[in-house]
């Protein structure tokens, strides 16, 4: 089943796609949707105190086997910068993407979490799961609550067993029901652990599960899910360093063969980029025959984003070449869909005119549609059924006006 597309026998597609066929026009793309606005007088209450939602920042979007549109975000607490606490928010739409829920929350206490990922996937029990990966800062996590005890109390982590200082902790947030009840799993081998990578021992200290689930659907590696995102390491031997971000920045991706249960740690870049582009994004491309990574470049001086094609499902990669996909300083989001790939990403510096890239050649060549002209930061590009897809995007540098979306047609992507 594709990780965005409906696939249960309890899903309608024509009634699906007549509403979303409604819902974007002639024109094929809809109106701005407000999914969350932030609103600094709305309390909640978290973990004894109220605290209001100061930003909605990188969503991630996944469509149910009954035909709901779910988005997640990062909900920064009493302010939108990236070291604010945070609750992972969840909003629900049940009528195509045209209005959505008021938020609830997937964790029960804010948390020093980052980037979210939410994908779809059937459990060992046989139920229909939505899974929601995040990164937890240990060391950040140390710095707030000091305590290693108040810690374990309070989230349940035993921050003593962690090997170095500027570690993370890759956890995974799990509903059987839709949404209405959470579990938390962790992910203990995937960070803090050395790797043998370019012939090289690599200590990986953080990663950031940014660029989304995406799953190879054909070829040798089918049914493969990619997780690609910036990483925070060094090779061996390198320093105890006391925050994540003192360790060498780059990108590549996790991966799973076992529809998500578990996750392994991809191949390093090994070109002279290696260390000078972080977040990064991956999807399949050419049938699932290659898989695509797309980085940013921090550098104001850059011109586009770097790609690197792998053949091996994600462990090795080729050189990067530079592409014309605009070089703003935030996430850019892969996605393919009936042989086009998009890369969803604001074309201007200041983080406005968000553009929908279309490749037809696996990312060489990549034509610009606007989809917002206004505030466009972190953002997600996903299929959701049939002909239409979805742009879900922060408001805001950090998100502090809130989440938006669009939906769209393939026709408006293919039209000149």
């Amino acid at each position: 089943m594709a990780l965005a597309m409906c696939g249960s026998a309890n899903t309608e597609p024509p009634a699906l796609e007549a509403k979303l066929a409604s819902l974007v026009g002639e024109d094929g793309l809809s109106e701005a949707i407000d999914v969350f606005t932030v609103d600094k007088t709305k309390l909640y209450a978290l973990d004894g105190e109220q605290r209001f939602v100061g930003a909605g920042f990188q969503p991630s979007v996944v469509l149910d086997h009954k035909g709901n549109v779910h988005v997640f975000f990062q909900a920064r607490l009493d302010g939108s910068g990236d070291r604010s606490e945070k609750m992972i928010a969840h909003v629900v739409s049940r009528d195509a993407g045209r209005t959505f829920s008021q938020p609830r929350f997937v964790n029960t206490v804010p948390m020093q979490t980052y980037a979210v990922s939410a994908y779809l996937r059937t459990a060992e029990s046989g139920a229909k799961r939505i899974s929601v990966l995040t990164s937890l800062s240990i060391d950040e996590t140390i710095g707030r609550l000091k305590d290693p005890a108040l810690i374990q109390q309070r989230l349940g982590i035993d921050v003593t067993k962690f090997s170095r200082r500027g570690a993370t902790l890759v956890l995974e947030f799990y509903s059987d029901d839709l949404g209405e009840s959470w579990t938390r799993k962790e992910h203990p081998g995937v960070s803090d652990r050395v790797y043998q990578r370019n012939d090289r021992d690599y200590y990986l200290a953080f990663i950031n599960l940014i660029g989304q689930v995406r799953r190879i659907e054909a070829g040798p590696h089918q049914g493969r899910l990619l997780l690609g995102g910036p990483l925070r390491g060094s090779y061996l031997p390198c320093d105890d360093h006391p925050h994540f971000r003192n360790y060498h920045a780059s990108s590549s991706l996790i991966y799973s063969d076992d529809d998500g249960r578990s996750w392994t740690f991809g191949g390093l870049i090994n070109d002279d980029t290696a260390f000078t582009h972080n977040e990064g994004s991956a999807a399949p491309v050419n049938g699932g025959r290659q898989v695509l990574l797309a980085r940013r470049n921090n550098s104001r001086a850059a011109t586009g984003k770097m790609m690197h094609l792998s053949n091996d499902g994600g462990q090795t990669w080729e050189d990067g070449f530079l592409t014309n996909v605009a070089a703003t300083r935030c996430l850019q989001v892969l996605e393919s869909h009936e042989g086009l790939v998009l890369c969803s990403a604001p074309g201007k510096t200041a983080r406005t005119h968000g553009t929908i890239y279309v490749s037809r050649d696996a990312g060489k060549t990549w034509t610009p549609k606007l989809i917002e002209a206004g505030p466009f930061s972190y953002s997600t590009v996903n299929r959701l059924t049939g002909n239409y897809l979805i742009c879900c995007y922060s408001r805001g540098h950090h998100g502090e006006q809130g989440i938006a979306a669009r939906v769209f047609s393939a026709d408006w992507l293919r039209a000149e």
